[in-house]
């Protein structure tokens, strides 16, 4: 049992000493080469409350997220509270980058409460830019308070976008 925790420990060194450095593995046509890249970034933001407060079919700013220029995945995830009276709502949030974007829509009330959310969107910014996480109530204007608001990005050096 010791020795496969050395070689653990051995292994993690080794993968944090070649993530450190800069080094990546690129697959290739059932090969795996040595390719040295930029760094990694990884760029968040947060906000453990937001009240939010649309017309029917409104959206609003959320959260936004500044990156540079590069090819970046971006994830956001947030929390729908229980709304205002308890009534009924349906809440929709986008992550917008760009031309990209990623949809989500959740239906709550005060039994169905706490309601997660999480959105994905890749995108290549030619020069510095800025990702938005926006929401609003659908149907009906409403107010509902969303917690735990995450919007991260991770710089990668190539990017692949498509379809299924």
């Amino acid at each position: 049992m010791k020795a496969t925790s050395k070689g653990r420990r051995a292994l993690i060194g080794l993968l944090a000493l070649a993530t450190g450095a800069g080094v990546g593995l690129v697959a290739t046509a059932g090969t795996a080469q040595s390719a040295h890249t930029n760094p990694a970034a990884v760029y968040s933001s947060w906000k453990n409350h937001h009240r939010l407060s649309t017309g029917a079919n409104g959206q609003t700013v959320v959260g936004r997220l500044a990156v540079p220029a590069g090819s970046w995945t971006i994830s956001a995830k947030l929390n729908l509270d229980v709304p205002s009276g308890g009534n009924h709502q349906t809440i929709m949030c986008y992550l917008r980058a760009g031309g990209d974007y990623d949809r989500a829509i959740a239906n709550h009330n005060g039994v169905l409460a706490h309601v997660p959310m999480s959105l994905n969107v890749v995108h290549n910014f030619s020069s510095p830019g800025t990702v938005y996480l926006t929401c609003g109530h659908v149907y009906t204007a409403g107010t509902t308070d969303l917690s735990f608001i995450k919007m991260t990005g991770v710089k990668a050096s190539y990017l692949s976008n498509r379809q299924m």
